[in-house]
């Protein structure tokens, strides 16, 4: 069969998703299938910032479609859309329509609810009613439809006409390995003590709940360190407020090349992925699927319930709070940082979906969904 996929990054691009559909596609490839891949020509972490969010969006999905729409390498049985650049379901069902081929979608964050949510259009107005509706008619005509979590299955589910599929993401083989070893040589974090945020700092990311934790914390007296790793149209006012605050144990890095993240997750004692509440079901911690599966503790700043925060419950060192809750927040971490010296349990969970399986399922569906 031949395939053909759209996001707006593609492989060797380091962004999660481009990663995902490059794995896919080699796992396709060894079994004989034709995949292509369509994407913008940019970097994720070097991404542009002039010309205006909207702007550079629009331009990224019309790119997309003008290459997909003058493609001639063939009729494809199965576009494979992701969701960004946001719309990008319409642009995957025009081009399912163009080359008469079936739609599937692979969900990553919800359009236009997360903008919504994120107070980035308005409820009600023109460019809500249009994206809405364009959006549900994407959904009504794919053959496939997959979420990441029950969370965003169960709101997709009313505008699909087919059952959404859920497959978290998974992690290459590679990380595996390296997660297993940590965990059986009994890797250290080094010191200081430190509690670390790794990736985008976005728009649906809750920060403001950290540094009033680690203000708390500064305030007793304990020598707890809060790094924030990465970047994200969030880190200037993260920054700002921090210095507001006053901090003197709140660093700030840049990103770090993949082959390095690993070592410096497990570096730090504790890990850190937030979220805004009013985005459950909408999208997924972009770090998160890494995190679940490491052995340190991990603290999870975002909606109190659902899919995520149950989850890390069951996992036994881990800590799920509400953003309004940054006392409680400092007051666990000032437990962990006391029971430290103790030997912490080493927390790997083989049970996890492996590379091969889960882009069996996904290959299988996408067959499915071919006819």
């Amino acid at each position: 069969m031949r395939f053909l996929f759209l996001n707006q990054y593609g492989p060797p691009d380091p962004v999660p998703t481009a990663r995902l559909l490059g794995e896919l596609a080699d796992g396709l490839r060894a079994d004989g299938h034709t995949v292509e891949i369509l994407s913008q020509d940019q970097s994720y972490q070097g991404r542009p910032t002039r010309g205006g969010r909207l702007r550079r969006e629009l331009r990224a999905s019309w790119a997309i479609l003008r290459a997909g729409w003058k493609r001639k390498d063939g009729k494809p049985d199965v576009v494979l859309a992701l969701s960004s650049p946001p719309g990008l379901p319409v642009v995957g069902a025009l081009l399912a329509w163009r080359h008469r081929a079936r739609l599937a979608h692979w969900a990553m964050d919800l359009y236009p609810e997360l903008a919504l949510a994120l107070g980035e259009i308005r409820a009600g107005s023109p460019v809500a009613r249009i994206v809405a509706a364009a959006m549900r008619w994407a959904y009504r005509r794919a053959a496939l439809v997959v979420a990441l979590d029950e969370d965003m299955r169960d709101h997709l589910q009313p505008f699909c006409r087919t059952e959404v599929r859920v497959l978290e993401p998974w992690l290459a083989p590679a990380v595996e390995r390296q997660i297993e070893a940590a965990a059986l040589d009994g890797s250290k974090p080094s010191a200081p003590w430190t509690w670390l945020y790794s990736g985008n700092l976005g728009r649906a990311h809750e920060w403001r709940a950290l540094l009033d934790a680690q203000a708390r914390l500064e305030a007793l007296g304990l020598p707890i360190h809060l790094v924030f790793q990465g970047d994200g149209a969030s880190r200037a006012p993260a920054m700002a407020y921090a210095e507001r605050l006053g901090l003197r144990l709140c660093g700030w890095k840049d990103y770090v090349p993949e082959t390095e993240l690993l070592s410096t997750l497990l570096e730090a004692q504790l890990l850190v992925a937030t979220q805004r509440p009013e985005t459950r079901g909408l999208l997924w911690p972009s770090k998160l699927a890494l995190l679940e599966r490491l052995p340190r503790p991990v603290l999870f700043v975002g909606p109190p319930r659902g899919t995520i925060a149950e989850r890390l419950r069951q996992r036994g060192n881990a800590g799920v709070f509400a953003p309004d809750q940054a006392r409680d927040i400092a007051d666990w971490i000032a437990a962990s940082y006391l029971r430290s010296s103790e030997a912490a349990p080493v927390r790997y969970k083989s049970e996890w979906p492996t590379q091969k399986d889960a882009c069996a399922a996904l290959a299988g569906w996408l067959a499915e969904c071919a006819g």
